[in-house]
């Protein structure tokens, strides 16, 4: 095999290599915590946090309305129980009764109120609590599917870097300083196919003698538009 073949070779390896180590390089990137499912616990906590303080606010609530009560049914008893016979004081536990009445209107106003607020809540954290948990599952798929990516490429690069070294072995010093040069200075691509006289990289016909000298191997012949190594395809 030509020395620029073998270089071509070496060329395909070093491509998948670094494919394959972008890919993993974008797999570790993409293991670990999730910005979908912190944003999606934020919202859940932030429900069950608002709804508890509605409970709370209901049950204060309660609370109060219990105790007018008894303070109307107390109230209640005395104006009616035929003992109170001062027109004053009469008049008096009539005046606390109608305030009293329009409190407790208030009150349950106000108490229907919050068992609207509370249902709504109920309603909204059950929602974001089910959209958390399609987050999860979908987002621990994807880190299993990952994990399982990255222990094949990992393997992969493995035998690639294998692959490579024993195909370095078989090349002279100054052809490796070549294809170092030729990769390090062209993006990574630095030895291409020419098949039909035109440059695979850049699509430039080659000049026909250039051309058929490459077709049977004979030298180095380089594309005159991207300055890559050819090799014949």
């Amino acid at each position: 095999m030509s020395v620029v073949r073998e270089l071509y070779q070496m060329q395909l390896v070093d491509s998948e290599r670094d494919a394959k180590s972008q890919r993993l390089a974008e797999v570790r990137a993409n293991l670990g915590e999730s910005d979908d499912v912190a944003r999606a616990q934020q919202a859940a906590s932030e429900s069950e946090q608002g709804l508890d303080q509605l409970r709370i606010q209901l049950r204060d609530l309660e609370l109060e309305i219990s105790g007018l009560n008894a303070k109307l049914n107390k109230n209640q008893d005395r104006l009616y129980s035929g003992r109170v016979r001062n027109p004053k004081e009469l008049s008096n536990l009539q005046e606390e009764a109608a305030a009293l009445g329009r409190r407790q209107s208030e009150l349950e106003e106000q108490q229907l109120e919050l068992m609207i607020a509370i249902e709504d809540g109920e309603a909204e954290l059950a929602e974001r609590q089910a959209r958390l948990l399609q987050i999860e599952t979908t987002w621990r798929e994807d880190q299993a599917s990952l994990q399982t990516e990255k222990a094949a490429l990992e393997a992969l690069l493995a035998v690639l870097e294998q692959d490579l070294s024993g195909k370095q072995a078989r090349l002279a010093a100054e052809d490796l300083a070549l294809y170092d040069a030729l990769r390090s200075s062209l993006g990574g691509v630095g030895v291409v196919l020419l098949r039909r006289g035109i440059c695979q990289a850049c699509g430039t016909d080659v000049p026909t003698g250039a051309a058929r000298a490459v077709e049977r191997g004979e030298g180095l012949y380089y594309c005159p538009t991207c300055n890559r190594l050819l090799c014949g395809g």
